[in-house]
């Protein structure tokens, strides 16, 4: 897990020069790397950040709004030279933040566009908005029937969320998801203050693990470090450790549950909800997390190789049916250990090699699992 941030990135690029100032943030205190670290002149990012504004500059923000369609190709150009990439060997992780790179270059893009056309905010001014990557997405962990789950960030009630200015934010995110929808992302999103992410992090575990992996994109800083600072007294004063215990508890229980049914192996598991899959993993870390108050993160070696095997079958089965699908079924299961580069016994598929390693990460991760549900403290009487 990714350390939980507290400032802006530090550094300075020519292409961050641009887009600092619409971010609300010093350009001299914002890096380029944050986008395109990942990715070659080959995967067009900053194109499509240029495209998205070109098509303001030259039609003005409201027609640049109508005109977000003509982006798409760079968009799917984009994704099919990440795909070849993977596909011919490369890094499940480089694929991962490609992706999350290109999805970054469209939010942010569309929401300069968005925040001026509708009057949200001046070309100078700091938006009375932030855009948060949060879960999967916060991450960088974007397969390709992933939702992008976005989390816009507004003022407390009792600030500036009233009249034309609430008006004007309310239809720049508007905006924003139509535009995402019409470059071919599906979207998971929350608009709300950091009061109320608070409120709903104390209550929902789920939503809590969501906040965890948290990271800033766009607009008012301000917002993103007060949710910052919020969910940091979470972690220090006197019930926090009662608090830790109980949202532990909580996690630990859910996991509880799962454990039991993975005693019978299963021949078609499900590589994200499964036993010993993706949420298992990223529930140990959370779960680590609340234990100790510090973020958590992938160490031991049979973790991390675990990590990569299973979001490479993610990846592959995404690309193979062409939509979000986990199972790993048996009529996938031949083309997946192709795709994997398992060597096919004359006669027989690689099928059953997969399976074997599929087994022998998920146990790895479900003894991560385990360990994690023991470190949770005993809640303070």
């Amino acid at each position: 897990m990714k350390r939980l941030l507290t400032a802006p990135p530090s550094g300075s690029t020519e292409g961050w020069q641009r887009i600092g100032p619409i971010c609300g943030i010093p350009s001299a205190a914002v890096s380029d790397a944050t986008l395109d670290d990942a990715t070659s002149d080959r995967v067009p990012t900053a194109e499509i950040r240029h495209a998205l504004r070109a098509l303001a500059s030259e039609t003005g923000p409201l027609t640049g709004l109508r005109g977000v369609k003509l982006v798409r190709p760079l968009v799917a150009q984009a994704h099919e030279v990440l795909r070849e990439r993977l596909e011919a060997g490369g890094s499940v992780e480089a694929y991962l933040r490609g992706r999350t790179r290109l999805a970054d270059s469209a939010v942010i893009g569309l929401l300069h566009i968005a925040s001026v056309s509708t009057r949200m905010r001046g070309s100078n001014m700091v938006a009375p908005l932030a855009a948060v990557a949060v879960g999967g997405y916060g991450r960088s962990e974007l397969a390709p029937g992933s939702d992008l789950d976005l989390l816009f960030l507004l003022p407390e009630s009792n600030q500036s969320r009233a009249g034309a200015v609430a008006a004007a934010t309310e239809t720049c995110i508007k905006a924003v998801i139509a535009g995402l929808w019409d470059l071919g992302f599906v979207l998971d999103h929350a608009a709300r203050s950091p009061r109320e992410c608070l409120d709903l992090a104390r209550e929902e575990p789920a939503v809590l693990a969501n906040l965890l992996d948290r990271r800033f994109l766009w607009g008012g800083f301000g917002l993103f470090a007060a949710l910052d600072a919020d969910l940091a007294g979470l972690f220090s004063g006197p019930l926090a450790a009662r608090w830790r215990g109980a949202v532990g508890s909580a996690m630990a229980s859910t996991r509880g549950d799962a454990l039991n049914s993975a005693q019978t192996p299963d021949n078609e598991p499900d590589v994200k909800r499964g036993p010993g899959g993706l949420r298992d993993l990223q529930r140990a870390l959370s779960v680590n997390t609340l234990a100790s108050g510090r973020p958590a993160a992938l160490a031991q070696p049979a973790l991390i190789e675990a990590h990569r095997f299973l979001w490479l079958v993610r990846c592959h089965l995404h690309l193979l049916v062409g939509r979000a699908e986990d199972r790993l079924s048996s009529a996938l299961q031949p083309d997946v250990a192709r795709r994997l580069g398992f060597d096919e016994p004359r006669g027989t598929t690689a099928a059953p090699s997969l399976l074997h390693i599929f087994r022998r990460h998920a146990h790895n991760v479900l003894q991560a699992a385990a360990l994690a549900t023991r470190s949770v403290p005993a809640q303070p009487r």
